[in-house]
């Protein structure tokens, strides 16, 4: 994982092994080189999209015909075993742009509701630290909170299912969960300051997400940097093209 040999990329790999299993591809022995361009384990579906990506090459290298969705599933089953994932997988398999997830369940069963961008929407984020899924999705607490705050969310967006609710609602999410640090409470401050439309914690890691236009990424992106270099800040735009495996026929 970005050249990094000893790094446990257990969902990865336990996404391949299902894969292999189930197709009684016994004896396959393959080496996968990834390159992920987020923070891990921050709360930008990093796994999800590793995991994802990996059994859809390994399915293609190994000659395992199937359509996106079944491999969609070992990926899927990977972060439910593992721990590390909210069903992700369900949306980056064959999604994309902004919107949420309003039906849970594995690829092909849940449902996602995706929202129109308005043209230079940029997302900017600050990343401070890496947050293991399992302190907050094994405490009974946190899990009953977040299914109250859930539910509210869910309700405002469907009545709305525009931008402006569900980052808004986002906002109103983290901010109530309780889960944000003294570090990320600051970024979000500073990212409103600056001019963000809106701005939250990521779900769940020590890193925030900051939505503005492209007029004021840059104001945005230079208030999260003066927090100096411990403080990770990247650009993005919102994405428009699905998961795929290139020069295939699965898209």
């Amino acid at each position: 994982m970005n050249g990094d040999r000893g790094y446990d990329a257990r969902t990865t790999r336990r996404a391949v092994e299902l894969l292999l299993a189930a197709s009684r591809k016994t004896g396959v022995s393959m080496q996968i080189d990834q390159t992920v361009g987020t923070p891990i384990g921050a709360g930008f579906g990093a796994s999800a999209a590793a995991a994802t990506s990996a059994v859809y090459a390994a399915a293609a290298a190994a000659g395992i015909l199937e359509p996106k969705r079944a491999l969609a599933l070992y990926a899927h089953r990977a972060e439910v075993i593992e721990q590390t994932g909210l069903g992700t997988v369900s949306v980056v398999y064959d999604s994309a742009g902004a919107g949420a997830i309003t039906v849970p369940g594995e690829p092909g069963v849940s449902r996602f509701v995706a929202v129109d961008v308005p043209p230079g929407t940029k997302i900017v984020t600050g990343y401070v630290a890496s947050f293991d899924k399992k302190d907050a999705l094994s405490s009974k607490a946190i899990s009953d909170r977040i299914n109250s705050l859930g539910r509210s969310s869910l309700a405002a967006f469907l009545a709305d299912p525009t931008l402006d609710v569900l980052a808004s609602e986002g906002e109103r999410f983290s901010g109530r969960l309780g889960l944000e640090s003294p570090e990320v409470k600051k970024l979000i401050a500073a990212g409103k300051g600056a001019g963000a439309r809106y701005a939250s914690q990521n779900m769940i890691g020590y890193s925030v997400h900051c939505v503005t236009d492209a007029d004021a990424a840059g104001k945005v992106s230079a208030a999260l940097r003066r927090f100096g270099p411990g403080v990770r800040v990247d650009v993005y735009d919102v994405g428009t093209k699905k998961a795929r495996v290139l020069g295939s026929s699965h898209r």
